[in-house]
């Protein structure tokens, strides 16, 4: 835990803001080199921005719902080492279900871990995400049946095995919740 008198030391600020730093200085960098490509940069940077923000505002508001009305005690019993390979499977499917772009499932991730679901959980339904069941008509319509079901099979037997080796993998008090 940061003590509040080190919050904003250099060394604090640069071990947790080290992105949005390094995005500051290749910035400054840019405008020293060819001011109007880095004007262009910005530009493409606050549309992008613009075009995420409520996206991201909606998933904040999912993460705080999540911690508010689902219960720890419902996570550990349903994704925590307890749930067993019915865990890992309800894992499998929500990240064959889930849509939209990647960064709007790490932080619903981040808080299902936090309240209790095992780190298996977290990397199978990340792994099993790259399926989308929802697109695997069109991925059947351009590539066919075999490539497509080869590929969503593999990816989710796979994805279950890979968890439970990160998992293993995982220091003691990386995260995990006590059970």
């Amino acid at each position: 835990m940061i003590s509040p008198s080190d919050r904003f030391s250099l060394k604090v600020m640069l071990r947790s803001q080290w992105l949005l730093l390094l995005t500051a200085a290749l910035y400054l960098w840019a405008f020293g080199v060819n001011p109007a490509r880095a004007w262009q940069a910005l530009e493409v940077g606050a549309t992008t921005f613009g075009a995420v923000l409520l996206l991201i505002i909606a998933v904040f508001g999912l993460v705080g719902i999540l911690q508010a009305w689902i219960s720890r005690d419902l996570i550990v019993r349903l994704l925590g080492r307890g749930s067993g390979f019915k865990g890992l499977f309800i894992a499998a499917l929500c990240g064959t279900l889930l849509i939209g772009p990647a960064y709007i499932i790490f932080p619903l991730l981040m808080s299902l871990q936090r309240q209790g679901a095992r780190w298996a959980v977290v990397v199978i339904v990340l792994s099993s995400y790259a399926v989308k069941l929802q697109m695997v008509p069109i991925e059947i319509g351009f590539l066919g049946w075999p490539f497509s079901l080869g590929r969503a099979l593999l990816t989710v037997a796979l994805a279950i095995p890979a968890g439970l080796l990160i998992e293993a993998l995982m220091p003691p008090g990386t995260g995990r919740a006590e059970e």
